[in-house]
């Protein structure tokens, strides 16, 4: 059985990472392994770049690889559908309330996007654990740190609240008792729910974490800006206890001497460039024979 890898590209805006992902992905697919390639951005360049349709339904460009469109706000009713759903059926009370006005404002909440994505990313991640490789168009850079530090945010939130429901339950009755074979056992839904909660963020940033199953790689241009948004970002990841498989430079002209530069900025991770190409990289041939030209430079980009 194939043991799910998933990489995530993610960088500044314009730099590139549809590009790099989708190149990526077809070097994956045709050394035989299969591949699944997600774009979480609303931009659809992934779209573009293969000159098809996508949506969340997955589609085949051949035998090894497939490619899916994240709907972001569809994605956003899914999950609060299931939270109103679980909401309903743990607390039955609050039937009396009218709970749909409520999941319909929160919607436009802050940190709807990010709760919404990771739910579309965990559903990946089990739909697909049979195949052999994830890989993840991230979203600009704002959204892609507050996903990747959804999990550490909702573990200390979880930490809290479970501490203030024990403390509420020691200073009341025990809501309800569950008598098996002579013994009884504690019951509270609402505990019972935040430890489930806290244990699905646990696994998630034990996922993050684990340079065995998970590859991050920040793709930037030769400027200025590029260079300042790819240092906050590691220094974001680092915080989060995550470090970069990869640097990649994707060569927007011909020039050069600027790799060196950016190697002093960010020691101890690899850095690797994607040459220039003078021809659009639009559709399956111009994106394989781009591959079939720098074949090593790809090679080098891989996880080990």
């Amino acid at each position: 059985m194939a043991c799910l890898r998933t990489l995530f590209f993610l960088g500044k805006g314009g730099t590139g990472k549809s590009t790099a992902s989708a190149l990526i992905s077809l070097v994956l697919k045709e050394k035989g392994k299969k591949v699944v390639l997600a774009s979480f951005d609303d931009a659809h360049n992934q779209a573009d770049i293969f000159e098809a349709v996508f949506s969340d339904k997955a589609c085949s460009l051949g035998p090894c690889l497939e490619v899916l469109q994240i709907d972001r706000d569809k994605q956003i009713k899914r999950y609060l559908a299931k939270t109103a759903k679980q909401v309903k059926a743990s607390f039955a009370y609050l039937t009396a309330f009218n709970l749909d006005h409520y999941f319909d404002i929160l919607k436009f909440s802050p940190g709807m996007e990010e709760y919404a994505l990771v739910a579309a990313f965990t559903d990946l991640v089990a739909r697909y654990k049979t195949h052999d490789y994830l890989v993840i168009d991230m979203p600009p850079t704002a959204l892609s740190l507050r996903f990747f530090n959804l999990p550490s945010l909702s573990l200390t939130w979880t930490d809290q609240l479970e501490k203030l429901r024990n403390q509420i339950n020691e200073k009341k009755e025990i809501i309800s008792r569950i008598t098996l074979a002579g013994k009884e056992f504690e019951r509270d839904k609402i505990l019972q729910r935040l430890l489930q909660i806290k244990s699905d963020y646990q696994a998630l940033k034990a996922l993050f974490e684990d340079p065995a199953q998970t590859s991050f790689y920040v793709v930037f241009n030769r400027d200025v800006l590029s260079v300042a948004e790819t240092r906050r970002v590691i220094e974001h990841l680092d915080r989060q206890v995550i470090k970069p498989r990869g640097l990649i430079c994707n060569e927007r002209t011909g020039a050069n001497g600027f790799i060196q530069t950016v190697e002093t900025l960010f020691p101890g991770i690899p850095i690797q460039t994607i040459p220039y190409s003078s021809a659009s990289l639009i559709g399956m041939e111009a994106l394989a024979q781009h591959i079939r030209s720098n074949e090593l430079t790809f090679d080098k980009i891989l996880p080990e």
